[in-house]
């Protein structure tokens, strides 16, 4: 994939998640004002069930009173005050009437027509005179004295009730701990378990039914309100007031939607940054296996020079004349040939390496035949080069647990590339010692371009090159140090390097001794 096509991948991939979000956000509002206007008509339901409860309550309260007084035979009775006032010059009257359930009332008339009609209430007027006087109610011609109770009786009772509550407190009309019950009971039967407070307000003010902590105008809670107790003509001044906290109201509901929401948010975005991370990498590994196709024919150059090498020198005649010699060299060639199909079968052994955990039969080797065997077979290359390899095998203890051909191959592998990035004229050195661990150490250095701390983290990695300029500047297929470094870890074996740019590199490889 091009990078323009990846770039292009990632404008919209990221547009989409964004677009997603706000989508979430959206629907989450959206949401949240659905259950909002939900749980609005699902209080308004508590309070209409609460209000007409209380009412029930009052009226059940007075017709008891009413019946008790009835049947008592006492001369308690329901009594209805009127009051005339009468206009001389128009003969206009208007009539005020009160009804109370006491017998003995001290009723103080108001002196003003407006206090009449607030306190008593304007019931009727005439043109003509009429007689007006203190009056008790005679039930005998109704079926009030029987208990039963006609369309009438009724409101004329419901009008003497209205009447008579108007004039009491709201205290003696409902109780606190009623109102709680009711409202216990009713937000338990549509199952509403948050916390609340409420109060009856007369006018905004708050009275004295109310619970302890019930306050106006707090901006943590919410208010719902509904009228109680209307009169006659169906005003109130009094509120049923219920009050939530703002922050509890559909807590667990948001929470779970909101902790849903961001998973699969999570989801999303680790999907999409992990297929961006696989199409980098695959382009990478897709550019390194071009690299690897380009110059794997290059990496048997080495050899091959070498053999070009030994049949020049081989028809020389001073080399045919000497027996000795031609049969060096025909050592050399079989080696060199040897070498060749060894670099076939690393790239063969890497590829079972990443199939399958591949057991190799390990037996006891000597490291410093190995490496001798080694730099034999990168010698001439650096003798053509103008170079020099030198050793320095001082390790008392050699013996390690190995495959002798797949350790050689190694050790040329490191080899090689020491040559490769190495200047004009490569200058090599190898060099054996044992640790206080009891370990076998092996140092392969140079004199060459060296590597930055970035190339170093990666020069394991399979396929990967590290450029000197132009990539085939300097040839090989990227396989060499991977395979390096799977085989030594067969072998239970640790490789590392040091290394300056500019400078030159050093592979260090630890092997754990085998005992005698």
């Amino acid at each position: 994939m091009k990078r323009r096509n990846i770039i292009l991948l990632v404008v919209f991939m990221t547009i989409s998640v964004i677009g997603i979000r706000m989508m979430q956000v959206r629907l989450r509002k959206n949401d949240i004002a659905l259950r909002n206007q939900q749980f609005y008509y699902t209080i308004n339901q508590v309070l209409y069930a609460v209000t007409a409860k209380a009412q029930n309550q009052e009226f059940d309260r007075f017709y008891k009173v009413f019946r008790d007084s009835e049947n008592s035979g006492k001369k308690n009775g329901i009594y209805e005050f009127v009051y005339k006032k009468e206009n001389k010059n128009n003969k206009e009257v208007f009539a005020y009437k009160h009804l109370v359930l006491e017998k003995d009332v001290n009723l103080k008339f108001p002196n003003s027509e407006k206090q009449f009609d607030s306190v008593l209430g304007k019931i009727s007027f005439s043109k003509s005179k009429s007689i007006f006087y203190n009056q008790k109610k005679n039930p005998h011609e109704s079926g009030l004295d029987k208990g039963v109770f006609t369309g009438v009786d009724n409101r004329y009772l419901e009008s003497m009730f209205l009447d008579i509550s108007v004039i009491e407190p709201i205290y003696k009309r409902v109780s606190k701990d009623s109102l709680k019950s009711w409202i216990q009971k009713e937000l338990f039967k549509r199952g509403i378990d948050y916390k609340y407070q409420f109060a009856i307000l007369n006018d905004g003010i708050i009275t004295k039914v109310r619970t302890k902590h019930f306050k106006l105008n707090d901006s943590k809670l919410k208010y719902y309100k509904f009228r109680i107790f209307p009169d006659k003509t169906g005003l109130t001044n009094y509120e049923l007031v219920l009050a939530f906290n703002k922050d509890e109201l559909f807590k667990h509901e948001s929470l779970r939607i909101q902790f849903l929401s961001d998973l699969l948010m999570f989801v999303i975005l680790l999907i999409y940054i992990l297929t961006i991370y696989f199409i980098i990498r695959q382009k990478k590994i897709s550019q390194m296996k071009t690299d690897f196709i380009n110059n794997m024919t290059h990496e048997f150059k080495t050899p091959i020079a070498t053999i070009n090498l030994i049949t020049d020198a081989m028809k020389s005649p001073r080399v045919i004349s000497d027996e000795n010699q031609i049969k060096n060299y025909i050592s050399m060639l079989k080696q060199e040939n040897k070498r060749m199909l060894s670099q076939v079968e690393s790239v063969l052994s890497l590829a079972v390496f990443d199939k399958i955990d591949q057991k190799i039969e390990r037996h006891r080797v000597d490291v410093h035949e190995i490496l001798e065997v080694a730099v034999q077979h990168i010698s001439l290359i650096v003798q053509d080069r103008g170079g020099t390899i030198k050793t320095d095998l001082a390790a008392s203890k050699t013996e390690v647990m190995a495959d002798e051909i797949l350790l050689t191959n190694v050790f040329v592998n490191i080899l090689d590339n020491a040559v490769k990035y190495s200047k004009e004229k490569p200058e090599i050195s190898v060099r054996t010692y044992n640790d206080d661990k009891n370990h076998l150490v092996v140092e392969i250095s140079d004199k060459g371009i060296g590597m930055s701390k970035t190339v170093q983290k990666k020069i394991f990695n399979k396929f990967y090159r590290a450029s000197a300029g132009n990539i085939h500047n300097v040839k090989g297929h990227g396989l060499g140090l991977s395979y390096v470094h799977k085989v030594l870890d067969s072998f239970d074996a640790k490789i590392s390097v040091k290394s300056v740019k500019d400078v030159g590199s050093t592979f260090i490889v630890v092997f754990p001794i085998v005992e005698s």
